[in-house]
């Protein structure tokens, strides 16, 4: 019964780690609703490039008007205005398809009672990319979520016991490398057509996450193998590990510069 607990524990904190990230970070959709529930948004910040352009969509059946003005990211392009289009229950706009990593800011004004409001205070920012097939992005995840799992198993493991910790770590480098250094940079090269963008190639804060777990986690593991103090080893890299899942994903990631046509990251 113990053991089952601690299983279950370990799985709860992994799933609260993995909420958190896709929930604070630059990528998750902007909600909202009007105050008497007359409509309700979610504002896209990623849209995968398909040849189609990106839907922005307002839930409503009473008649609204409207318009969307965009431009593209950091740059001196002049905002452009397009008119929502009411239908089907949805009052819409699309932005224009851009290149992987390109970035666009946009705004929506609802006209009411003979005045123009913003849904939001500042624009919001949406980032493209290209599609990224599901063999390739469910292992990806699975592993990273495998990673995570095993990291706090073997952190409690180490008061509490129940597992054999030179195995559990040896697996949890498996699960790291494949879903950070395997699928991790395949998802990359189809989502924004640059397989790795961290040290010593760039500055992409989840590549740079990735390598940091992985030289925390590389004592721990030779230690575990030579069997020797591996305690205070597990626990360095468990609290790395910690510390990197509380930044949110996606932050400081590929970005195209359109001044000088490439991606950059850092930003």
């Amino acid at each position: 019964m113990k053991k089952t607990l601690l299983w279950v524990l370990s799985f709860l904190i992994t799933v609260f780690f993995a909420l958190f990230q896709r929930l604070t970070g630059p990528t998750y959709p902007v909600r909202g609703q009007a105050a008497q529930g007359a409509f309700s948004y979610k504002l896209p910040r990623s849209c995968t490039v398909a040849g189609k352009d990106c839907l922005i969509n307002i839930k409503t059946e009473a008649p609204l008007e409207g318009y969307l003005m965009w431009k593209r990211y950091r740059t001196d392009d002049a905002p452009v205005k397009i008119g929502l289009v009411q239908a089907g229950g949805l009052l819409s706009a699309a932005l224009p398809d851009q290149p992987p990593a390109g970035k666009l800011e946009y705004r929506v004004f609802i006209r009411a009672a003979g005045a123009d409001f913003s849904l939001t205070e500042a624009p919001v920012v949406t980032r493209f990319k290209g599609a990224v097939p599901r063999w390739a992005l469910a292992p990806h995840i699975i592993f990273i979520f495998l990673f995570m799992f095993f990291s706090v198993r073997i952190f409690l493991s180490l008061f509490t016991g129940g597992i054999a910790v030179k195995r559990a770590v040896v697996l949890n480098m498996c699960f790291l490398l494949l879903g950070g250094f395997l699928f991790g940079p395949i998802v990359q090269q189809y989502a924004f057509g640059q397989a790795w963008t961290g040290f010593p190639f760039g500055m992409d804060l989840t590549d740079n996450k990735t390598l940091l777990m992985l030289v925390f986690w590389l004592p721990a593991l030779f230690a575990a193998l030579k069997e020797r103090n591996y305690r205070p080893w597990v626990m360095v890299a468990f609290f790395i590990t910690f510390a990197v899942y509380l930044v949110p994903h996606s932050m400081f990631g590929s970005e195209l510069d359109y001044k000088k046509g490439e991606v950059v990251t850092g930003k």
